[in-house]
């Protein structure tokens, strides 16, 4: 699928909808004029609200899964 990408946006389904795209971030830097920084960090009191929340939600699934 990866490579699939790298040639045009790939469209994932959930429950038979479209739901997510799948995509190069060259594509997508173009598409949005943005340039995508992996680099980013953030002390944990400075994670802006929309980067916490998902990240929160992975934590709690990690350690549900690892049973500590």
């Amino acid at each position: 699928m990866k490579h699939a990408a790298t040639r045009a946006p790939v469209g994932l389904t959930e429950r038979n909808r479209p739901r997510f795209v799948l995509m190069a971030v060259e594509d997508y830097e173009k598409l949005n004029g943005v340039r995508i920084d992996a680099r980013r960090a953030f002390r944990t009191d400075d994670i802006p609200a929309d980067l916490a929340a998902p990240m929160l939600k992975g934590l709690d699934r990690l350690i549900e899964d690892s049973g500590v």
